[in-house]
């Protein structure tokens, strides 16, 4: 409001009187403004909504795959492909092992093989032979030319003919695995990723000896991340597996978790017990790493249903809260005792009930009383309408009234 200037002879009280005047008639005009016709305010609706009182506990990203690649055979190392850091799939080289000796021991496998197919060859022939002999003296019995003495001899030559030839065939499956063996000890001198992941540790260099066994990198799948938190046993009850919880990672960016799996392993020290959660990082722009940290919002008892108002319908008065309800094209103001807040809403401990429509815009210049007019979602301009009081007027106002 500008400086109200008056004439030169006026009084120093007269001109006192004068400003008095001016400021009230500014008031005047305002408030005979505000009257002259209902105040367009914003509005919304208190509603029903299911709550669940929750508490934060701190938990932990791990890897559900972490694997030493380990040697299947003995032997030095002639070369290591890969370096802390790098990313490998299934099946990438890791490392190679020196194969000449066990290239040697094939050849041998391979040379006893032969032999014992010749072998077998050989005993097949004698067998022939021995039960040619046995048939011949067989069909003689009945002449005189019969000799059971040497009906005798060629029967256990052909007994003998049989054995000659399971012993070589005994030889060839021996050559065998010993040739199959070989070349698996070949195949596996170069070593493969089992899994797929990043290599977090090495564990060896090229001229080392290695044992079967010895390990030669450490992967750790990342993309498969799963967080692990300790609940305290008192409320453990009130987690569910596939249940959804909310996530805090250390960004402050919110996220959402499947409860997997509870493990029924309790602390003695802290009384807690291990869940595994598996979080939805598909919007997660950054990479993630096991160890870092998370927090979990724990229910601490079952869900229930609460009484919400928008925190924008909150006006301070000097009794406490109070929101203005649109009754009958009227604001009414509601003294209201409000609970948790979450999102952008307060919850209602009394004062008001489900379905009201409380003014969300324009409450700060409200009077009680007032007439009020806000559009539908529809876009129908709604002043003291009767279609407006209907879906308030049952509702009783409390007696006390803020100001």
């Amino acid at each position: 409001m500008g400086r109200v200037r008056l004439p030169r002879g006026f009084s120093r009280r007269g001109r006192q009187v004068a400003s008095l005047a001016a400021i009230l008639a500014v008031f005047v005009s305002a408030e005979t403004a505000a009257q002259g016709g209902p105040a367009l305010v914003g509005v919304a609706t208190t509603e029903q909504m299911p709550f669940t009182e929750t508490v934060p506990i701190l938990g932990r990203m791990v890897a559900p795959t972490q694997a030493d690649i380990a040697t299947r055979v003995a032997g030095i190392v002639d070369a290591v492909y890969v370096s802390v850091g790098d990313r490998l799939a299934i099946g990438d080289p890791v490392a190679k092992l020196n194969s000449e000796f066990l290239e040697i021991q094939r050849d041998a496998a391979k040379a006893s093989q032969a032999q014992a197919i010749a072998a077998i060859k050989v005993a097949i022939a004698n067998l022939e032979m021995a039960k040619q002999s046995f048939a011949r003296m067989q069909n003689l019995k009945s002449s005189v030319a019969f000799s059971r003495a040497r009906f005798e001899d060629l029967q256990r030559e052909a007994e003998a003919a049989k054995g000659s030839l399971a012993e070589a065939e005994a030889r060839m499956a021996n050559a065998t695995a010993a040739l199959a063996q070989a070349s698996y000890n070949i195949r596996n001198t170069e070593i493969r990723a089992a899994v797929g992941g990043v290599v977090i540790a090495r564990q060896t260099q090229p001229g080392e000896y290695m044992q079967v066994g010895s390990t030669i990198v450490t992967i750790l799948d990342d993309t498969k991340l799963e967080i692990e938190t300790d609940i305290p046993t008192e409320i453990v009850g009130s987690v569910t597996p596939g249940q959804i919880l909310d996530v805090t990672l250390d960004d402050g960016s919110k996220h959402k978790a499947t409860v997997r799996a509870l493990i029924p392993s309790e602390s003695l020290s802290t009384r807690t017990r291990p869940v595994r959660l598996a979080p939805d990082f598909a919007e997660l722009d950054k990479p993630l790493a096991a160890g870092q940290s998370a927090t979990i919002d724990v229910p601490v008892a079952a869900g229930r249903s609460i009484l919400t108002v928008p925190k924008d319908a909150l006006v301070q008065s000097r009794g406490g809260w109070i929101v203005y309800v649109a009754v009958d094209g009227k604001a009414q103001p509601h003294p209201i005792e409000i609970g948790s807040a979450f999102a952008d809403r307060f919850e209602v401990l009394s004062g008001l009930e489900a379905g009201m429509i409380v003014v969300v815009r324009g409450n700060e210049r409200l009077r009680p009383g007032q007439d009020i007019r806000f559009e539908t979602a529809a876009g129908e301009d709604q002043s003291a309408a009767p279609d407006t009081a209907s879906k308030t007027s049952g509702v009783r106002a409390p007696g006390k009234t803020g100001g």
